[in-house]
């Protein structure tokens, strides 16, 4: 596979260490980046302050430009990343940006596919049915009395075994969905779900203690909607919750 040339204006040491971190991970998944100059690149990344983008503006020939930022008053460029660089976000939007030309239309979204969908509507959480696996009871109780403050009900499954079972008898509208459990781990979990056509589109937030950026990226590449790290804050569940239910609002 042909590798696709980066070439970077203004980036701080720490901007660039996780854009090496993603070349180096998407390298094993088959899809190749490097680091070149200006004139064999087909990306510029740059970051918005004027003096990097004056030079890259100047040397730019057909190239897309993404941006970074702090804020989302930039205006220049045909993706924007805004801070801080999740690699998630950096992968999903090199994705974008590599299979794209240079007319590609400004203001990419860089959400997951579930979520990018969704307009800001009024949230209406009533009749939406929740699976949440997770082989902690602790974790399964506090999720149940967050739910509580909706009106979206649940069931439960201590293991992936259990859950598995419990998707090919229920259409659930979305599932919280341990990664490390004692039989089969959430990523294998939501490999499966997404392979039957009624399950391709649900919602799925992974839950994990583990906060290393490289296992969001095995819970995005699964099949994973979105992330919350345990023991899940209560602002963040809400948080999500109402992203999601958006979501369901248009779709379900």
């Amino acid at each position: 596979m042909k590798s696709t040339g980066l070439c970077f204006f203004g980036l701080s040491t720490k901007d660039l260490d996780a854009f090496d971190r993603v070349i180096e991970f998407v390298a094993k998944k088959g899809k190749k980046f490097h680091k070149c100059s200006i004139e064999s690149a087909a990306i510029i990344i740059v970051n918005d302050d004027s003096d990097s983008m004056a030079l890259a503006l100047q040397q730019q020939q057909a190239q897309i430009i993404i941006s970074i930022s702090d804020n989302d008053d930039c205006v220049i460029g045909d993706y924007k990343i805004k801070r801080p660089l999740l690699i998630t976000r950096l992968m999903r939007v090199l994705d974008q940006a590599s299979g794209q030309n240079s007319n590609s239309e400004n203001n990419k979204t860089t959400e997951t596919p579930q979520v990018e969908e969704a307009i800001n509507k009024p949230i209406e959480k009533g009749g939406f049915h929740a699976l949440i696996v997770d082989d902690s009871a602790a974790i399964r109780k506090q999720l149940e009395l967050e739910l509580r403050e909706t009106t979206i009900s649940a069931d439960y499954a201590d293991c992936g075994k259990v859950a598995l079972d419990k998707i090919n008898k229920t259409q659930y509208d979305l599932i919280f969905l341990d990664i490390i459990m004692p039989d089969i781990y959430g990523y294998e979990v939501c490999k499966q779900l997404r392979k039957k056509e009624n399950y391709k589109r649900t919602p799925v937030i992974m839950l994990s203690g583990k906060t290393e950026p490289l296992d969001e990226v095995e819970g995005i590449i699964a099949g994973a909607t979105t992330y919350l790290l345990k023991p899940v804050k209560h602002e963040d569940f809400q948080k999500t919750l109402t992203r999601i239910s958006k979501w369901l609002h248009d779709y379900a």
